[in-house]
């Protein structure tokens, strides 16, 4: 079979099983396949393919027909126009989030015209890796600790690290939540070791937790719910369990103004600032400012405070 009649045999097994868009996803997958740019793959329309390919392309037109992502299969995703490596330990970066990386961007930015030294970053439940190495990419005053608490999320880490060439500004950190507020060990391997008070030595806290109700992930999509890692998903009963534990660890009593930015679910938009006044008071310490963040779809989906 020639290349084209591959993709559109390919194309027909997607639509059956409504898949969005069939005809580009058949043909990524063939330019997954062939280790070629699409537009190679287009020049290429009319070459008969050898059977171990023809073999390796309907496993994986298969899998995709079971919903498996797409970016799992082909083991990558481009996000803030750079590539990362996926697998099924990590969330797929989403386009929404780069609007995280935008406003930490500005902040860093003006931080450093502030203070003229390195910013300290930290992202919490980094995961692949797409928020902090696409600011590190993108700023060259920077350090940025990455931390999460998979060992097979660091592994991606450590991988995209190299990739993108950022070894210099981002540094792996495994990091547990619920064992630093305990008190326990949370050193494993060769990674860097935090304690809690190492959180007021941050300029700058992101993270992209998770947030969606244990309820609702019954009624996602097949191509997250199956594939996608559940503790990466799973916000608690109403969404906001992880936004109370970043409180708690990221907004002690410090000395100097900070800013934390966090990706938001927009529907949370005022349960969430309601949690932020509940959190501050409580720990005395003052606002500086709150701005939530529109994302490419017009819609609400980080905030930023800044405080102390």
């Amino acid at each position: 079979m020639s290349v084209y009649e591959l993709i559109k045999q390919g194309e027909t097994c997607l639509k059956n099983e409504n898949i969005s868009n069939p005809f580009n996803e058949s043909a990524g997958i063939m330019k997954h396949v062939l280790s070629k740019t699409l537009e190679e793959v287009i020049v290429s329309y009319s070459d008969r393919i050898s059977a171990n390919k023809i073999n390796l392309y309907a496993k994986l037109i298969e899998r995709r027909s079971r919903k498996e992502p797409f970016a799992y299969i082909v083991k990558k995703k481009e996000f803030y126009s750079l590539d990362f490596i996926v697998g099924r330990s990590v969330l797929i970066p989403r386009p929404d989030t780069e609007c995280l990386v935008d406003e930490a961007l500005k902040e860093i930015k003006g931080l450093f015209q502030e203070c003229k030294k390195k910013i300290t970053v930290l992202d919490i439940g980094t995961g692949s890796g797409a928020i902090a190495i696409s600011i590190a990419k993108n700023s060259d005053n920077v350090i940025i600790y990455a931390a999460d608490n998979s060992k097979r999320s660091l592994i991606a880490l450590k991988k995209n690290i190299i990739a993108n060439g950022v070894e210099d500004k981002v540094v792996p950190v495994y990091f547990d939540m619920l064992k630093l507020k305990s008190g326990g060990p949370i050193f494993i391997n060769n990674y860097l070791n935090f304690n809690i008070a190492d959180f007021d030595n941050f300029d700058l806290i992101l993270s992209n937790p998770p947030y969606i109700e244990t309820d609702e992930l019954k009624v996602l999509e097949d191509d997250i719910k199956l594939y996608e890692p559940f503790k990466a998903l799973d916000g608690g009963k109403d969404g906001l369990k992880f936004y109370r534990e970043i409180f708690d660890i990221a907004v002690l009593k410090t000395n100097k103004i900070k800013t934390l930015i966090l990706e938001i679910d927009y529907r949370k938009k005022s349960e969430i600032y309601s949690l932020f006044k509940e959190k501050f008071k409580n720990k005395n310490i003052k606002f500086k400012n709150i701005t939530f963040i529109n994302d490419l779809n017009n819609k609400e989906r980080a905030v930023k405070i800044t405080y102390g």
